[in-house]
């Protein structure tokens, strides 16, 4: 073990991150990886339609969810690219740490120890040090941006479980979409119709410390026969939900205030791509031996 912590690893970028956007830069750049914060996608996560993805290499499909006013079509996931990225650079030992570190610290210009969860530490020499996402990075000094809020809430749905809707999008930024999916919770497979939901928000600071726009809301249910007070309109049952966990993202860019070998990239995915071209070498043959 000592002689493993002792070991220096000497590259030329280091990155860290866990996004969409740290995987993607270092896989186009062919970059050596450390997964820090947990910025793993989910399966409502889709690129727009018509989105140049060829230099990732990987076969991909369009998505189309059922709404109450049809039906709408997605791109690609972006959580089965992300999968496929990451593990294309974990065989081509791009990715040295295969867990998220537990810490990371910037000890001085050059040089950076990552901690694992079980407590072994790694030690990396850098030229530049690239990152994405700044969660359990120690020996910066930033500053912030801003502050907005994507704010993903898991909902149990009690009552009204049954029905064929995929996806629901409002003119609202809280509760933007209401993604539905088959109840794990309930047992339900593929085929059955019981489902929970997850709504997805964009807040600012103020709102989500507002009871308003907690994790607390109503839509409506099932058809309840006619109105008492018009019989020309439904009545509705009220959908009976349970909030399960909220999952709050900050959205601050941040901004470097020291070394001049750090690059704090706030990019998104679409930039880096269209600013990266796919270099050749052993993980590009890695990766097309995958496919």
């Amino acid at each position: 073990m000592n002689k493993l912590n002792d070991h220096l690893y000497e590259v030329d970028e280091l990155v860290i991150g866990s996004s969409l956007e740290a995987v993607s830069y270092s896989f186009l750049n062919h970059r050596t990886l450390i997964m820090s914060g947990f910025h793993r996608l989910n399966f409502f996560d889709f690129f727009s339609r018509g989105n140049d993805l060829t230099k990732y290499g990987i076969d991909t499909e369009e998505y189309e969810l059922k709404t109450p006013d049809g039906s709408k079509k997605f791109g690609p996931s972006k959580l089965e690219i992300w999968e496929q990225l990451v593990f294309s650079l974990s065989i081509s030992g791009l990715l040295p740490v295969h867990d998220l570190a537990s810490s990371i610290r910037i000890e001085d210009e050059n040089i950076l120890k990552v901690f694992t969860k079980n407590s072994r530490m790694i030690k990396f020499k850098f030229k530049k040090l690239r990152i994405f996402n700044h969660e359990n990075v120690y020996g910066l000094e930033m500053i912030s941006e801003g502050e907005e809020y994507k704010v993903i809430d898991w909902v149990n749905v009690r009552s009204g479980t049954k029905h064929e809707y995929d996806y629901i999008e409002t003119n609202d930024d809280f509760v933007k979409e209401i993604y539905f999916y088959s109840s794990q919770r309930l047992g339900a497979g593929d085929n059955d119709k019981r489902k929970d939901l997850v709504s997805v928000s964009y807040l600012n600071k103020d709102q989500l410390e507002d009871f308003n726009y907690s994790d607390t809301y109503v839509i409506k249910g099932a058809r309840n026969g006619k109105r008492h007070d018009d019989s020309s309109k439904y009545a509705y049952h009220s959908i009976k939900l349970e909030p399960n966990k909220r999952e709050i993202i900050k959205l601050t860019k941040l901004v470097h205030a020291n070394k001049k070998s750090f690059i704090f990239d706030s990019r998104g995915e679409r930039e880096i791509y269209s600013e990266s071209s796919l270099q050749d070498g052993y993980l590009y043959k890695v990766h097309n031996s995958l496919r």
